[in-house]
């Protein structure tokens, strides 16, 4: 059996490694730098949260190694993804490391680039749109607030009650709290928060597979994720979002996606320029 991990040539010219970040889910958040590195990629090594529809745009010679991460779930482990990056692109291969999201925020995209700093291979970092844009898009609320907060914090809610954390300022009113994987542990967070002093009423905000298929949003209040009344509704990666600016509710309107414009219309005519660079009238 061929080993999919390695590449049927052997290219003498140096390889390249794209970090892409893919956005929070629907192809559509793709940056356009990223999807041109998609359109040029020899190897891509995507992320276990990409939705399926990313498939649709990689090429159809590229070697595709799905290499990612999911919790309590078999994983690809982080060697290996060093070492499929470093092994490929020392064979001349533009590899694409497609991850969820944007590279730098907990993506463990500083760990790539430094495995591939250390391994000598050239490499470049593409952001991307974060489930935290995205996850506040999707609900309709404000990160910060002209004259309510100018501060947003972004923690890891999976360990954030294992590490010394100063609780009292955590729980004072005015930054908007964005907690990472943290549906699990929210009950335990939202509890120690009331502990130290968070207003019972404070606004909490959930956000599921944001940007994703199964994208749902459920706002509530602190007591009520304390009494675990707050649970998540899918499977998916979720967001949890709390302080005052997520009370300030806005309700955008869906529209579907256009449909594709027909290339045989022709563009309106363009009038030549009167003297001094005007146009005449028509």
């Amino acid at each position: 059996m061929n080993d999919p991990t390695h590449l049927p040539f052997d290219p003498p010219a140096t390889g390249f490694v794209s970090l892409v970040g893919a956005g929070p889910g629907h192809p559509d958040f793709l940056t356009l730098r990223g999807l041109r590195r998609i359109e040029a990629a020899d190897v891509i090594l995507p992320d276990a949260l990409l939705d399926s529809r990313f498939a649709a745009l990689y090429p159809s010679a590229a070697l595709v190694i799905p290499a990612g991460k999911r919790c309590g779930r078999p994983s690809t482990p982080q060697e290996r993804i060093h070492d499929l990056m470093i092994r490929h692109a020392r064979r001349g291969a533009r590899v694409v490391r497609l991850k969820n999201g944007d590279p730098l925020l907990f993506g463990r995209g500083h760990e790539e680039a430094q495995a591939l700093a250390a391994a000598g291979v050239p490499f470049e970092i593409v952001p991307g749109v974060s489930a935290l844009q995205a996850g506040a898009a999707a609900a309709g609320i404000s990160l910060t607030h002209r004259g309510l907060t100018d501060e947003v914090r972004i923690l890891e809610g999976h360990h954030l009650l294992e590490r010394p954390r100063d609780w009292n300022d955590l729980a004072a009113p005015g930054p908007t709290l964005a907690l990472f994987m943290a549906t699990r542990a929210l009950p335990a967070i939202a509890r120690r928060l009331l502990a130290d002093g968070a207003p019972a009423d404070l606004p909490v905000v959930l956000v599921e597979d944001a940007g994703g298929p199964l994208e749902t949003v459920t706002h509530s209040v602190l007591a009520f994720a304390a009494a675990g009344l707050l649970q998540p509704r899918t499977e998916g990666p979720g967001i949890v979002y709390l302080g005052p600016a997520a009370a300030l509710r806005i309700v955008a309107h869906a529209y579907p996606e256009p449909a594709p414009k027909d290339s045989s219309l022709s563009r309106p005519e363009r009038l030549p320029r009167a003297a001094g660079g005007r146009r005449p009238d028509r």
